[in-house]
């Protein structure tokens, strides 16, 4: 198969997502109000493996026994990524103040470039914790298509000065390594830390 035909079948893919999303939510809106949506029900996540920019795996476990806020993006993105991530930092900062810890993942869609040398320094930039991680092109694909993600490359990709389109979401899973919510743009720290937060049922100050 092609990689337009991917494409082409990813775009589809996650087009059935968004709207079962939307039907979903339509009867279902008793849900709490974020800055995105919450799954009526957790959405659970086929297993998968990726590896974090320490070398070791990052998989299905890890999601396990903790709250997790996923970005997918790549490290040469000009503008969104480094926003949205910059946003993310402060909203750790904030969520860790008010005592409620969670686990913050970027993953890159562009392991041709991205290394685990490079995902460190640039994820180290807004926060030594978060977690970078990256994987082969079938197991990120897997991944992205299960949380409603599109990426694609451009014909002919060489060198190391293309763009890669990507959807901008950030993906929240909870403690069982599910699906719980999606914060949509733009990502700003106070609505992810309102929305977290109404999703746990505590308040911040």
């Amino acid at each position: 198969m092609s990689r337009p035909q991917k494409i082409a079948l990813s775009a589809l893919a996650v087009a059935a997502v968004v709207c079962g999303i939307v039907f979903a939510i339509l009867t279902r809106p008793d849900e709490p109000s974020i800055a995105g949506f919450v799954y009526p029900e957790p959405r659970a996540i086929s297993p998968f493996k990726l590896a974090a920019q320490d070398g070791k795996a990052f998989d299905l476990e890890s999601l396990k026994g903790k709250w997790t806020f996923v970005y997918f993006g790549y490290t040469y993105c000009p503008d969104v990524c480094p926003t949205t991530l910059a946003e993310l930092a402060r909203a750790k900062k904030r969520l860790d103040e008010a005592g409620l810890p969670a686990q913050y993942v970027f993953v890159s869609v562009d392991p041709q470039r991205d290394t685990p040398k490079r995902l460190a320094q640039y994820v180290a930039f807004f926060d030594p914790g978060l977690v970078g991680a990256t994987g082969s092109d079938e197991a990120l694909a897997g991944l992205a298509r299960q949380v409603g993600i599109a990426y694609s490359f451009p014909e002919g990709t060489k060198g190391a000065t293309y763009a890669v389109d990507h959807s901008s979401i950030v993906a929240l899973f909870d403690p069982d390594a599910r699906l719980h919510a999606v914060f949509t743009p733009p990502q700003e720290a106070e609505g992810i830390v309102e929305g977290f937060s109404k999703i746990l049922g505590k308040r911040t100050g």
